[in-house]
């Protein structure tokens, strides 16, 4: 695979006219904006995030800057993502679309970094269908609609790459780009900490592979990265100094743990992280087949050095980001994503190349149009489906239902977070797994939402509310004693649960 030209002067004929930007920008809203809220938010990411979110915004009972997830301290993640989604609730209200504001944004940013770091690289029409590339590709569009740290990070990291990579000696105020660059990335890491590294490691190692020194002089990495470390850190430093358990536990369970295997799962077998970059960053990806075809016979017969220095930069930096994650332990879908823009870049300039004419009626258009139909479709089906997608399903219906019944408190035989979103404070979840990671914090309270099973049965007998029990199907197919006993003493012992979708519900007060 060859280099695309790289010069700004080379793509300059035929570009977008002022029309065509316009349209890109309202199709890009558009198709982000559509389906945001219709559907309820998923477990247990987007529910623990909206949690602690609007945990944050209870300024009277807990610290800003400790992050409380129902009622108890959770340090898994820094607190910008907490912050940012609180503020959001404050300013529009407490929805499933004000969740997902801040992801939509992160997308917003990440589209405006790869719009001017492949405008700066290879012209206008590069810039405009790198753009279209990364707003129609999967799993984009499908981290603007989730709300995690994923999305905002990816947009802080890509654009503080674009802007830092302007810093060319020479250039005009090229402290003031490359300063602007590493403040974003230090955002970054206020989003998702190390992760934020990773895509900076993987853009580091990229340059040096293919002798790309020019870039490399601009994005100074090193004191890119002694930077975002000393803006980063306070929060950690200041966090661990007021809870000492802490220490162990940023650098044993977080760091230590995402390399040798996390606790919570998240396995994945070593080539996990290829195949979902196959998978979810269709449709744009084999459009460098073609050229790689074209220039295989060529490339394999340089030297090993010649080899690297012909390969695209880009595509060396997507494969380093899911090389990197590839090696971690800790697994999901979602830690890829900060390679697609690169490759939204590589792909953006190929189309630029061949077409010297910007058009909208050829065939990557034509791709685009598709994929955009496949995620609208994905947004309209989504809602169908929300409560049958087994662990991940959104407990929104579940809990209306429940409200329909006039039920007072809620009890679940699991950890669902999106519950206290939906219900508010009047939820109980028992016999899971002791959530405590500092012993004092201002405004815990383990008691307020988490029972052990010897300890529900008798507040349940004495209640005079109207309480009610949502059961997950697995449990509801091999019910605990405690859930036998008090479903045995219901007032209408006769009657089935109601189901909605992969939960069961009873009245059982």
């Amino acid at each position: 695979m060859n280099r695309p030209p790289d010069s700004p002067a080379s793509s300059s004929s035929g570009s977008p006219s002022p029309t065509a930007w316009a349209g890109l920008a309202i199709f890009v809203l558009c198709l982000h904006l559509f389906g945001l809220g219709n559907h309820g938010l998923l477990e247990p990411d987007e529910g623990r995030y909206a949690n602690m979110a609007s945990e944050w915004t209870e300024f009277g009972e807990h610290n800003w800057a400790e992050p409380v997830l129902s009622d108890v301290g959770h340090f898994d993640k820094p607190p910008l993502i907490y912050w940012v989604t609180g503020t959001s609730f404050l300013a529009f209200d407490r929805s499933e679309f004000t969740a997902r504001l801040p992801s939509f944004l992160g997308g917003m940013l990440a589209l405006a970094g790869i719009g001017l770091l492949a405008w700066r690289l290879y012209g206008s029409r590069a810039a405009w269908w790198s753009i279209l590339v990364a707003a129609t590709s999967f799993q984009f569009w499908a981290l603007t609609h989730l709300l995690s740290p994923d999305m905002l990070m990816c947009g802080f990291a890509t654009l503080g790459a674009a802007l830092a990579l302007r810093a060319e000696k020479g250039r005009p105020r090229a402290w003031a780009w490359w300063l602007a660059g590493a403040l974003c990335w230090t955002l970054a890491w206020w989003t998702k900490a190390t992760a934020a590294l990773v895509p900076l490691g993987a853009l580091t190692l990229a340059l040096l592979l293919t002798g790309r020194r020019d870039l490399l002089a601009s994005l100074r990495p090193v004191r890119l990265l002694l930077f975002v470390l000393l803006l980063g850190s306070p929060w950690y430093i200041a966090m661990m100094m007021k809870h000492r358990e802490l220490f162990d536990f940023f650098f044993h369970r977080e760091l230590a743990g995402r390399l040798t295997g996390h606790e919570d799962g998240r396995h994945g077998f070593p080539g996990y992280h290829l195949v979902v970059a196959l998978a979810f960053w269709l449709p744009w990806w084999p459009v460098l087949l073609l050229p790689a075809r074209d220039h295989w016979q060529r490339w394999r017969r340089l030297s090993w050095s010649e080899k690297c220095r012909a390969l695209p930069w880009e595509f060396v930096a997507a494969l380093g980001v899911i090389a990197i994650f590839s090696f971690v332990s800790s697994k999901l879908v979602t830690y890829i994503l900060p390679g697609l823009p690169y490759l939204a870049v590589l792909v953006g300039a190929e189309i630029a190349r061949r077409q010297p004419v910007f058009s909208l009626q050829r065939w990557p258009a034509k791709v685009a149009a598709t994929g955009a139909a496949l995620l609208v479709a994905t947004a309209l089906v989504v809602p169908i489906i929300e409560t049958s997608l087994g662990r991940n399903s959104s407990v929104r219906h579940a809990v209306r239902k429940a409200q329909e019944g006039g039920a007072t408190r809620i009890i679940f035989d699991e950890f669902w977070p999106g519950a206290e979103f939906y219900f508010g404070e009047f939820v109980w979840f028992v016999d899971v797994k002791n959530p405590l990671q500092v012993d004092k914090l201002s405004g815990q309270a383990l008691a307020k939402h988490f029972l052990s099973k010897t300890e529900i049965v008798p507040l349940v007998e004495s209640s005079r509310e109207s309480v009610w029990l949502v059961q997950y199907e697995g449990h509801y197919r091999n019910p605990q004693k405690w859930t036998r006993h008090l479903l045995g003493a219901r007032p209408d012992p006769e009657n089935d649960p109601i189901r909605v979708g992969d939960f069961y519900l009873w009245r059982i007060r």
